[in-house]
C-alpha cells in the first residue's frame, strides 16, 4: 500500500450518492493483488463443489448468444476475506477505510466483500440498488468502496451511475419477474454517468445509488475488489449472511 490522505468531500458524496479517489496502492502491490485474484479464481474452480455456494458462474447470466466459450468462466466470489490474508488485510487499511470513516464521521467495520471478475466476456450487472436487491435484513447505514484491479472503461464495462438516485432513500421496484434488475422503466438512463477509472483508483458509493456495469465488451479483464463498511458501533451485523464453516 502508499500511505495517503485521500481529501473526501463529504457534501458532494452526500449529494451525488458516489465518489472516486486516487490509488492508494503502489505498481507492485497492485500486481500482487491481480496474482491474489488469479490464485482464487483458481483455487475456487479446482474445489468447486466446495465452494460452490461462493462462485457465481458466467453462463448463468449471459445471453444464449453470449455463452459459447463461458462455460467455465467465475462471474464472482464472495465471500473471499476469510480465503485471502492480502485482501483481509487490505480491506482493513487506514488509506481505504478512512474515506469511509469520514462520510461516516465515526470509525466503520467491513460489512462484506467480493471479487468481481468480469473477464473479457463477461456478463452486465443490471441497474440496480445494492440495499434494496441483497441487504433488506441489514442496516442501510452502508457504504461501498470498488477498488479495480485492472483499467475500468466503457469498453470492458466500468461503473455506470445515476448520481443523486440515491436521494431520499427511495426503494425501486424490480422488473416483473426479477429479484435484482431495477423496472427500467424507473431508471432515468438519460441522467445516467460513466465513471472510468485506472487500475488502483476506487469509488465509494451509497446503497441506494442506482449502478449498472455493461458486457465486457473488450480484450482484457475489469476485475474489482469491493468492501462494503458499516459503523462499527452497530457490531458485528453480518454474521449470519456467512456461516462460520461457510466453504
Amino acid at each position: 500500500m502508499v500511505s495517503k490522505t485521500i481529501q473526501v468531500d463529504v457534501e458532494k458524496y452526500q449529494r451525488e450518492g458516489y465518489l472516486t479517489a486516487p490509488a492508494v496502492v503502489s505498481d507492485e502491490y497492485l500486481a500482487r493483488l491481480r496474482m491474489e485474484s488469479d490464485r482464487l479464481m483458481r483455487l475456487c474452480y479446482a474445489e468447486r463443489e466446495r465452494y460452490a455456494r461462493r462462485i457465481e458462474w458466467e453462463v448463468d447470466h449471459l445471453a444464449e448468444e453470449e455463452k459459447r466459450g463461458m462455460e467455465k468462466v467465475i462471474r464472482k466470489l464472495e465471500p473471499i476475506s476469510d480465503l485471502s490474508p492480502v485482501f483481509r488485510e487490505m480491506a482493513f487499511t487506514p488509506e481505504i477505510t478512512g474515506p469511509v470513516s469520514a462520510i461516516f464521521g465515526e470509525p466503520v467495520d467491513l460489512f462484506e466483500d467480493k471479487l468481481n471478475l468480469k473477464l473479457p466476456g463477461g456478463s452486465p450487472y443490471p441497474w440496480h440498488q445494492d440495499w434494496v436487491c441483497c441487504w433488506r435484513a441489514h442496516t442501510d447505514q452502508l457504504i461501498t468502496c470498488f477498488i479495480y484491479l485492472d483499467d475500468a472503461d466503457l469498453e470492458n464495462g466500468c461503473l455506470q451511475v445515476i448520481p443523486g438516485s440515491q436521494l431520499g432513500k427511495p426503494i425501486l421496484p424490480f422488473r416483473a419477474g426479477g429479484h435484482f434488475e431495477i423496472d427500467p422503466v424507473f431508471v432515468p438512463r438519460e441522467n445516467a454517468v460513466p465513471v472510468p477509472l485506472k487500475a488502483g483508483e476506487m469509488i465509494f458509493f451509497d446503497p441506494y445509488l442506482l449502478h449498472f456495469s455493461d458486457l465486457n465488451r473488450g480484450k482484457v479483464p475489469r476485475r474489482a475488489i469491493i468492501f462494503t463498511y458499516h459503523p462499527a458501533r452497530l457490531g458485528k451485523i453480518n454474521e449470519g449472511r456467512f456461516p462460520a464453516d461457510f466453504s
